[in-house]
């Protein structure tokens, strides 16, 4: 049946979630309560040195703030999930997935934005959040799509049992093993981690790898004092100033931020332990990393593993089309340009509500600058039937949901003005205008080698 005509189905594949630490009394075990009581010290200092949207200056509020949802408070609906409906709705976004972590609270021990803490209390968190994460969703039917923390993971019988409450009550998927570092886990491609795969495939859990995978507890918080220095306090959001500090900190030898390569690394190490292979049906969604980088680094690998001699049973580029998605949290117009290069297929939409560098308050605006001369019906896929085909939404509801309160496709799609201050501003808090990422391929090689000797039998 064709959806020409009909509102669009807005699905934002990139959202972020989580609740201030006394909200988790009700869902903590009893035992660690006295762990949440110290960690409203942590999120105090979090506060104190995080970017937020109501930050901006009176002159960027004028221009971003069309609707006011900044100055009354949107933020919020972080947690306030009655608030965050009512965003939801005035974009025009009739669904959305959920992770953890973002700029109106810390999380409950286990994210790479906390300081350090022990496996058991990074465990107990998990349970914790997705708990109060469970109810929080109950509250909107068909909105919301929990994706799950995958937890220490050095307890496999706990974690597939954590799995299977979690596909049980709402999520749809689960964070990648070893978001947070930690020295006792094995390497990705390592047979150890067999039942969490076999487990995910089971459920129809697809396997998220976020930015930031594979950080140590302490170090983000401490890059984030540095960006609050270099900024004198002020709390406009200027990636391009985030991005020169990141590279500096990359020079160095113990930079906690080398996020470009991990998760890249992430999604050929599944391939080359042959993950995909032994369970066809696992699906692995690249979210918030860009996507741009993706064709030039998929050629690269499948020369390389054309030079490997039948280490892969298919090529990367074979492997990525049939398992892997990306989601390109408040996409580049270059990505878009690069839609069938990526494919139309793998390519999702993130709105990365509440992060101050998403598209909210301005998703519409976002839509017609990025899909300006998009046809329909790749538009639709990409803005929403993709992440439902992948994730397994309920489409029904979010049919219903989008026969509310989402745009018309005339409305942002085709040939649409919008104001270059509002445009300056997408690149000044996204790198919207960048062009697409002239990408390392000598890194990527010495990468792809390490992780062939890593392989080999009598390493």
């Amino acid at each position: 049946m064709s959806h020409m005509g009909q509102r669009l189905v807005l699905v934002s594949a990139d959202g972020h979630t989580g609740a201030p630490p006394q909200a988790y009394r009700d869902y903590i075990e009893p035992e660690f309560l006295g762990d949440l009581d110290r960690l409203t010290a942590e999120n105090d200092e979090w506060l104190n040195v995080v970017i937020t949207a109501a930050g901006s200056s009176d002159e960027t509020l004028e221009v971003i703030d069309g609707r006011r949802a900044i100055r009354t408070g949107g933020e919020l609906g972080a947690f306030d999930l009655a608030r965050r409906v009512r965003e939801l709705d005035a974009e025009g976004v009739a669904g959305e997935l959920l992770l953890s972590g973002h700029q109106m609270c810390t999380l409950p021990f286990f994210g790479v934005v906390n300081n350090p803490y022990p496996p058991r209390l990074r465990a107990a968190g998990t349970r914790a959040y997705h708990r109060w994460l469970a109810d929080a969703m109950a509250t909107a039917p068909g909105r919301f799509y929990g994706i799950a923390e995958a937890g220490p993971c050095l307890d496999l019988a706990a974690t597939v049992a954590e799995l299977a409450w979690v596909a049980e009550h709402g999520f749809v998927g689960v964070l990648l093993p070893g978001m947070v570092a930690d020295p006792a886990l094995p390497p990705l491609h390592d047979a150890y981690y067999d039942p969490f795969w076999a487990a995910c495939a089971r459920l129809g859990l697809v396997v998220t790898v976020h930015a930031g995978w594979g950080g140590v507890q302490g170090q983000f918080q401490a890059f984030l004092r540095q960006v609050h220095e270099a900024m004198g306090g002020a709390g406009e959001i200027d990636l391009n100033l985030q991005q020169r500090l990141r590279e500096q900190l990359d020079a160095r030898a113990d930079s906690p931020l080398q996020l470009d390569l991990g998760p890249r690394r992430a999604m050929w190490q599944l391939m080359l332990g042959g993950v995909f292979d032994r369970y066809p049906d696992l699906r692995l969604a690249l979210t918030e990393v860009r996507a741009d980088w993706l064709p030039p680094t998929l050629a690269r690998l499948d020369e390389r593993a054309a030079r490997a001699g039948g280490a892969l049973k298919r090529t990367p580029s074979e492997y990525f089309r049939r398992n892997c998605v990306v989601i390109p949290s408040s996409p580049h117009r270059a990505e878009i340009e690069m839609r069938h290069e990526i494919g139309v297929g793998r390519l999702l939409f993130g709105v990365d509500f509440p992060h101050p560098e998403g598209t909210w308050p301005n998703t519409h605006d976002w839509i017609r600058a990025a899909f300006a001369g998009v046809p329909e019906g790749e538009a639709r896929a990409i803005l929403g039937e993709n992440a439902v085909d992948v994730f397994g939404l309920d489409r029904a509801a979010l049919a219903r949901a989008a026969a509310r309160v989402g745009p018309r496709p005339e409305e942002v799609l085709g040939e649409h003005d919008v104001d270059p201050r509002l445009l300056a501003h997408f690149h000044k808090r996204s790198g919207y205008a960048r062009p697409a990422e002239d990408v390392d391929l000598a890194a990527v090689d010495h990468a792809w080698d390490d992780d062939l000797v890593a392989l080999a039998p009598d390493s």
